[in-house]
């Protein structure tokens, strides 16, 4: 008789851990909500009342607060780069990750600001993903590998834990398993912001219905979709927001692709995201899309055209004053 666990897939254990109950401190929350009507009248502090809710019940602590911030970056790089569906290049990603782990680049301020670690996780950037269009981009011991690396994210055991993207080709890989994920044509899901010129938008949209058409068969399934079309810095970003909900840690996101990511967890369980927070929402008109499938609105509208971290990093700052009315001493008479 053969071993039924032998015959487990390298990501039935991924699959498991999302399926695993996490029960949140609802009590903690209601502590919230109780202090709020002492403090005004219901809806008074709309959104910011409302994430201080979701701060205490999953920090599982009152009074809700931010002491120990992490912005985890995960950059990755794609082969479908070379198709031409982007405008940067997998050498501009490197520039951009030798910046942040430099402090010289905006981010880094806007982290240091917000009193924010910033870790910048490097996926084989000097080896990128296969092309989708012509195979799958990880294999399922890479992806399960991925995801689990993406678990050292809450290593140094943050109160919250803001991810996002880097990596050209990322948000044609991201629009490729929201297809998967939901349907819909791919011009929908590429879907760009008016900056985009028209005839890169058309080979990001070829791509995907090429990818979609090799990999038909393998895409019901919201692992295989990410194996098969996803990228590392996807699959880091599913690994960091499971690992984050089985420590009470909540989970700030960023723009269309780490929504997408956890646009996968929700598909495997919708109430394995409900740790996780929408920081903002971006030009991309697709992301606004993705944002209704998992059913989050964003806590600010900035108008950023990207889902570089700018978006979770500046939402660390507000989530600190949605905390203030709990932990903040009067001033003196």
């Amino acid at each position: 008789m053969s071993d039924p666990a032998a015959q487990k897939s390298p990501l039935s254990d991924v699959r498991d851990l999302i399926l695993k109950p996490v029960v949140p401190d609802f009590d903690s929350g209601k502590r919230v909500h109780e202090a709020l009507l002492g403090m005004g009248r219901e809806g008074d502090f709309g959104r910011l009342g409302e994430a201080a809710e979701w701060l205490a019940t999953w920090q599982r602590r009152f009074p809700p607060r931010i002491e120990k911030p992490t912005l985890a970056i995960f950059a990755g790089a794609h082969g479908i780069v070379d198709a031409g569906v982007s405008l940067s290049s997998n050498s501009d990603t490197r520039a951009h990750i030798e910046a942040l782990t430099q402090g010289r680049a905006p981010l880094s301020a806007i982290a240091t600001q917000a009193g924010a670690t910033v870790r910048v996780f490097e996926l084989a950037l000097d080896r990128p993903t296969p092309s989708i269009a012509q195979e799958a981009a990880m294999t399922e011991r890479e992806c399960a590998a991925t995801i689990a690396y993406g678990f050292e994210a809450v290593e140094d055991q943050p109160d919250l834990l803001a991810i996002a993207v880097s990596g050209a080709g990322v948000g044609t890989a991201a629009a490729a398993v929201a297809c998967a994920l939901y349907g819909g044509s791919p011009d929908y899901w590429v879907r760009p912001s008016a900056q985009t010129p028209a005839t890169l938008s058309t080979k990001r949209s070829e791509l995907v219905t090429a990818a979609l058409r090799l990999h038909r068969g393998h895409l019901s399934d919201p692992l295989e979709a990410l194996r098969c079309l996803g990228g590392r810095e996807l699959a880091a970003c599913v690994g960091a927001i499971i690992a984050a909900r089985h420590q009470n840690i909540p989970v700030v996101l960023d723009g269309f692709a780490t929504t997408i990511a956890a646009g996968v967890v929700h598909a495997v369980s919708a109430s394995a995201v409900s740790h996780c927070l929408a920081s903002h929402i971006t030009q991309r008109p697709a992301h606004e899309a993705a944002l209704e499938r998992i059913g989050l609105a964003p806590l600010l509208q900035l108008q950023f055209q990207t889902g570089g971290g700018l978006g979770s990093a500046t939402a660390i700052g507000v989530l600190k004053t949605a905390c203030a009315p709990f932990i903040a001493k009067p001033a003196a008479a």
